[in-house]
């Protein structure tokens, strides 16, 4: 089991109306072209797993905090178009006191809240990775990834390819982002002496940064698919 997200974006044009239409005319069947041959019926789908041993040992995920349906997956909606944009256009906050799905009536970027929590007996260390699984046109140059772990917020994003020094929104969030692990791997973290009882919040933000040198009409019509998983440590 693990957990996927796909998002497919289409960049905000700023030239003008007839570049729009010429490219609306010429593009859009090859788009929906790479959409069906590349992901299928299924894309879309952002699904966060515990795995196996770790869900017998007691560890549980839910939308809700009352944990009244404990799950070992969640899964979220598809997310079908995100523009570019940045950090301040986020509604952090609103995120945050969702259960599950956030949907911004402005934007559309993915954004979901959940709970894991030891349902167990023991102590034990809970270890979680992000991971990138399949790309097309680059799209994980642009992206950039917001974990909130207990109102804790880390950007992640892959280091620039290009010097054209700091990207604006780097600036305007106020977080400096912390570069992907390599090329693969965003990150990998530990949750240590989590208790019988205990509980930890996490919210994930994804979204394509505007302002990122790497945010170019080459990546129009980009994929990128995801891997989350959740699983019981030891030294």
């Amino acid at each position: 089991m693990k957990m996927s997200s796909v998002m497919k974006v289409k960049k905000r044009m700023r030239r003008n109306r007839i570049y729009r239409l010429t490219f609306i005319a010429s593009g859009i069947l090859s788009l929906i072209f790479v959409l069906i041959t590349f992901y299928g019926q299924n894309a879309g789908n952002f699904i966060m797993t515990v795995d196996h041993d770790a869900y017998k040992r007691g560890i549980v995920l839910s939308k809700e905090e009352s944990f009244r349906d404990p799950q070992a997956r969640l899964m979220t909606r598809a997310i079908d178009e995100a523009i570019d944009m940045n950090y301040t256009w986020l509604k952090v906050e609103e995120v945050k006191l969702a259960s599950g799905n956030y949907i911004d009536p402005d934007f559309d970027y993915l954004a979901f809240t959940f709970h894991i929590k030891n349902n167990g007996s023991e102590t034990v260390d809970v270890g979680y990775h992000i991971r990138i699984t399949e790309v097309y046109k680059e799209m994980d140059h642009a992206i950039r990834i917001l974990v909130i772990e207990d109102d804790v917020e880390t950007i992640y994003k892959k280091p620039e390819r290009f010097d054209s020094g700091t990207p604006v929104a780097d600036h305007l969030s106020g977080i400096k982002p912390i570069n992907f692990l390599n090329e693969t791997i965003v990150t990998r973290k530990r949750i240590q002496s989590f208790k019988p009882g205990d509980t930890r919040k996490f919210s994930v933000i994804i979204w394509i940064e505007g302002t990122d040198p790497d945010t170019t009409d080459e990546i129009l019509g980009g994929l990128v698919k995801m891997q989350m998983m959740f699983s019981i440590e030891t030294d």
